[in-house]
């Protein structure tokens, strides 16, 4: 059997004297007289290469214990000496803020290194590569073999399986593990890590007890997980500092130098506790609060459920499903769910990664901009001249407004709305501010769900205002993407011309006199006034929010006279806010590019003087559900999933123009230009009002009144 298994050797000649040490299992802080470990780690080698097993077996293991207990020291020192600071200097602390950080620097570092001499006395610097083996557990590969040598296989199991956690890419020890099982005495159930860690032993044996539906106990084991997640992450950060103050050239460089590197290094350590297996794990630490919240719902604890959903949207926060279920909970909840928060412990750790980041990245302008100014329109990554996409706000870096990681904050679901004066959504249209609207089909008659069409939103004048604002503004292309050049300006058909107007350039164009204000206020007030009926409509318990706001017209290219009856589409047949059969037929993902945060649109027609054009709801294979025929004031509102799969059908003669809205349940996605294009608005009314003032001629009162 021997013979299977790969023979991890390497033949050195070192020499090295070390004292006897007495280390335990697991050893508490305490003053240990022993060598340090590369020295055991060199002598073992050494015992190995001759096959001396036993020999090499005792000094490994003296190795990994004191590797283990240096690291437990200096994490405990450098602990101790930070909480010492803390009690003792901050009751003398000073006001210059400079002088005090480099007094706990110093301080720290002193303190530090007495307090790792005390416990381990003075040692030499430890090389990169030997490090590198305890680190990738390279140790155990010798070990492993050294325990089947001496007759333990069940010790060389563990051995091999430790090594494989940190280097599963590792076949050879991968094999000796299947190997080692085979043998008599080896158990499955035996073989465990030598040097577990903690908080992933933690999560996946919670993981097997939610999936046995033992609710209470999987809260506990991730609670426990999560206690263990946020020690690792501060040991972590502990360990960065130590690994600064021992790099002796980059001291040299200075302290902005040296603390750059401490950053570069914390900013690592959640990628390094992802880590599982070799494998960066995505979303890791969020998965926690995705078990948790479901869990506590189980259990119907839904303010727990709740306040674990509102911590995993802190790390990924456009997760739709996990919003559709922080809004269950505010329902359930009811008006006191305007409290919710995320996870103390998750704010915390948030905000330190994120400050971290920022930090970093502008402190390495900093250092490579001798003009940098803190207020920079940009900041550079480091990597080339492109600009980063978002900009980093220094007041980010200490402000912190009170409940700023409320549910409404982060993620802009609502207070929860009063609720609905009327039982049946279809009675809305009694509102005073619907008055002259009426129902035109429900979803019965459009044969689908959470749809309706409306006549009598707008008045032919204000429909004809509208037609007149898009003929003076609108571009042809606008409003898409990037595809829209000189010589081809965007349109989905080329039997087609499309043009648009947005709101903040409808506003531009009435401060600079090229539209009247009032028919730009009207784009303002019909929108708003569909965007109410949809939320009325639909009887939705937190507000909508716009997304986008889009004045459109579709104008035919084809010759009237060619009477070319080949049918097109003037919009494909598609979903708001996922990729339709992105996946395969009948799938809708919802990822990017697609805007997976809308949640209901409607379009507002302002004519029905052209052929063609009708509004279509459809299947995933573009057959058709129902259509609507625009004419001016008639309005169509549905939800903007799966289940609304729409399109326009193509326009044969003349022009169709809609202000087509979106909108969104999440007020972090409220349309920022919206809102610049209201100031803009006002700047426009303004103007208007002071040219209309009366013109007067001053008077000079003449020498004898004087």
């Amino acid at each position: 059997m021997a013979t299977w298994l790969a023979f991890w050797c390497l033949l050195v000649s070192f020499s090295a004297s070390f004292l006897d040490a007495d280390l335990l299992q697991r050893p508490d802080i305490a003053r240990l007289k022993s060598a340090a470990y590369d020295e055991l780690y060199a002598d073992a080698r050494h015992a190995y290469s001759l096959e001396k097993w036993s020999e090499a077996v005792s000094l490994f293991e003296k190795a990994i214990a004191d590797y283990k207990h240096e690291k437990d020291v200096k994490i405990y020192c450098r602990t101790h000496c930070r909480d010492k600071y803390r009690a003792s200097f901050s009751r003398n602390s000073i006001n210059d803020l400079e002088l005090d950080y480099y007094r706990y620097t110093i301080y720290s570092h002193k303190c530090s290194q007495q307090c790792r001499e005390k416990y381990l006395g003075k040692r030499a610097k430890v090389s990169a590569g030997v490090k590198e083996d305890f680190e990738s557990r390279k140790t155990y590969g010798y070990l492993q073999f050294a325990y089947y040598k001496v007759g333990r296989a069940i010790d060389a199991a563990r051995a091999a399986y430790t090594c494989t956690e940190t280097q599963a890419q590792d076949k050879t020890m991968a094999d000796n593990v299947k190997i080692y099982k085979q043998m008599r005495g080896v158990e499955e159930a035996g073989i465990f890590s030598l040097e577990p860690t903690l908080h992933q032993e933690s999560y996946f044996n919670a993981a097997k007890l939610y999936e046995q539906e033992q609710w209470d106990e999987a809260i506990q084991g991730f609670e426990d997980a999560l206690k263990e997640y946020f020690i690792a992450y501060q040991n972590c950060k502990i360990m960065c500092e130590e690994e600064r103050e021992q790099n002796k050239v980059l001291g040299r460089s200075g302290l902005f130098g040296v603390h750059i590197d401490v950053l570069q290094c914390r900013t690592r350590c959640p990628d390094q506790l992802r880590k599982v297996k070799g494998i960066y794990v995505k979303n890791y630490l969020a998965r926690h609060f995705n078990y948790l919240q479901m869990a506590y719902f189980k259990v119907e604890k839904h303010w727990e459920a709740a306040g674990c959903a509102a911590s995993y949207l802190l790390f990924d926060p456009d997760e739709d499903t996990m919003i559709d279920n922080l809004r269950f909970y505010k329902y359930a909840l009811g008006h006191d769910s305007i409290k919710i928060t995320a996870r103390k412990a998750a704010i915390s750790y948030y905000k330190e990664t994120t400050i971290e980041s920022k930090l970093l990245q502008m402190a390495t302008v900093y250092m490579a901009e001798a003009d940098f100014d803190d207020s920079d329109e940009w900041f550079h990554d480091g990597i080339d001249d492109e600009p980063i996409k978002q900009k980093v706000n220094i007041e980010d870096l200490v402000q912190e407004e009170e409940n700023a990681y409320s549910v409404e904050k982060l993620w802009g679901l609502g207070p929860l709305k009063d609720e609905s004066p009327v039982e049946n959504p279809q009675d809305v249209i009694n509102f005073e501010r619907y008055k002259g609207s009426k129902i035109l089909m429900t979803e019965e008659d459009l044969n689908g769900t959470a749809r309706v069409a409306v006549e009598g939103m707008a008045t032919e004048e204000q429909c004809q205002m509208l037609i007149k604002l898009a003929e003076k503004t609108a571009k042809l292309g606008d409003g898409y993407d990037t595809r829209n050049t000189e010589d081809k300006p965007f349109s989905f058909t080329n039997k087609e011309t499309f043009s648009g107007v947005t709101i903040l350039s409808a506003s531009e164009a009435a401060l600079s006199r090229k539209a009247p204000v009032e028919e730009v206020e009207l784009y303002f007030n019909l929108s708003e006034k569909v965007r109410h009926f949809t939320e009325d409509y639909f009887q939705l318990e937190t507000p909508l929010y716009f997304s986008y706001s889009h004045l459109v017209c579709r104008t035919s290219v084809m010759d009237p006279s060619a009477h070319d009856e080949a049918l097109h589409l003037s919009h494909p047949i598609h979903s708001d806010n996922c990729l339709l059969n992105r996946d395969g037929m009948g799938t809708c993902p919802k990822r990017s590019p697609a805007y997976t945060w809308r949640d209901y649109s409607a379009l507002l027609y302002l004519n029905g003087d052209f052929t063609g054009g009708e509004f279509l709801f459809a299947n995933f294979d573009d057959s058709v559900q129902a259509k609507l025929k625009p004419e001016c004031g008639r309005a169509v509102a549905f939800s903007a999933g799966l289940e609304n799969l729409h399109g326009v059908a193509g326009i044969r003669q003349g022009r169709r123009c809609a202000l087509a809205l979106w909108f969104t349940l999440r007020q972090k996605h409220d349309e920022t230009q919206r809102k610049v294009a209201w100031d803009i608005l006002q700047k426009a009314k303004e103007q208007k009002r002071l040219e209309q003032l009366p013109l007067f001629t001053p008077e000079v009162a003449s020498h004898m009144e004087l």
